[in-house]
């Protein structure tokens, strides 16, 4: 089979073995995989995929079951989208079977290939290890990306007021039609006027060392800091008296190399508790736009450049789509 690899800061549409498919596994034949920023990381050497896991770009796809192994409830036939820790760039890829959803209510394959790793990522850290409750206030940094969106129309959907840092007055319109109830531009102090919402029960940070120390100052008391990225740099200084007398829960948080019945558990509940709100319209992939997997490194590209508003996809294989 051929999937994409990043090789030394590329991404190689490459001939590679296909993989068995075990007890408990199904295989898919990808119609489209999201692009995420681990997969801009991983292209360029900087972060490798667990041990065991699929050497192949791509962290979630959508596509039709092609075999099912022992002890699976699939079909072969049945249309899902999965979350993965690597391999969904690619003709197929062997998941395990817990790990696989059946489509949201009403999406394409290619829009539900946008939906398994923001959704998950957005669910697991302000519902539940943020602990959300409704009318908790949030804030987003960096809210008009795939997480953001997501996060954005999920507090909407739970009654949490949100609020958003972004880099243009463009991206700001654009979560506030999302739900967001505004918002500041990154730049020039911009984010210093985030003292004018706050203060926040829970802080959604991708960006990590440089707003460190904003972020505890926006922070309510007993406020929770989910750091799940380090856009910003990996090393802060931080007033620890702050951080004791707030009694703030400084939270480090990544997704993909969670073991496979954290990841079980957390698709289940994430199939219980937001996939229906997909098929009631409170939900929608924001998916910018497809790029054939000959393009890849256009899409790359574009993602690269920070200015996507929600998520782009791979079309692996467009007679599906």
């Amino acid at each position: 089979m051929k999937a994409l690899q990043g090789v030394e800061g590329r991404a190689e549409w490459a001939e590679q073995p296909a993989p068995a498919c075990d007890v408990g596994e199904i295989r898919i034949r990808v119609a489209a995989a999201g692009l995420n920023r681990a997969d801009l990381l991983q292209r360029a050497g900087l972060y490798p995929p667990p041990p065991g896991a699929s050497t192949a770009l791509g962290l979630e796809c959508a596509g039709i079951v092609s075999e099912v192994g022992a002890g699976c409830d699939w079909q072969v036939g049945d249309r899902v989208c999965a979350l993965l820790a690597g391999g969904g760039m690619a003709e197929e890829v062997v998941v395990d079977a817990r790990h696989a959803l059946p489509l949201p209510e009403g999406l394409s394959l290619a829009e539900a290939a946008a939906v398994p790793e923001v959704y998950a990522t957005a669910w697991l850290n302000l519902f539940q290890l943020g602990g959300l409750k409704p009318g908790d206030r949030v804030l987003l940094h960096a809210g008009a990306s795939g997480v953001g969106s997501a996060a954005i129309q999920l507090c909407k959907a739970f009654g949490n007021p949100c609020w958003v840092s972004v880099g243009s007055a463009e991206r700001l319109a654009y979560c506030e039609a999302l739900g967001a109830q505004g918002g500041v531009l990154r730049g020039d102090d911009g984010l210093q006027a985030l003292r004018d919402f706050g203060p926040f029960d829970v802080i959604l940070d991708p960006v990590g060392g440089q707003y460190a120390a904003l972020n505890l100052e926006l922070l309510a008391r007993d406020g929770r800091w989910l750091n799940i990225g380090l856009m910003g740099g990996r090393q802060a200084e931080l007033d620890m008296a702050l951080l004791l007398g707030k009694r703030i829960q400084l939270i480090g948080s990544t997704l993909r190399n969670r073991d496979e019945q954290f990841k079980a558990d957390l698709l289940r509940d994430l199939q219980h508790q937001v996939w229906p709100l997909f098929a009631e319209g409170r939900l929608k992939p924001q998916l910018v736009r497809g790029y054939p997997v000959a393009d890849a490194e256009q899409a790359f590209a574009e993602l690269a450049g920070n200015r996507v508003n929600g998520k782009l996809v791979l079309l692996v294989d467009e007679s599906l789509v």
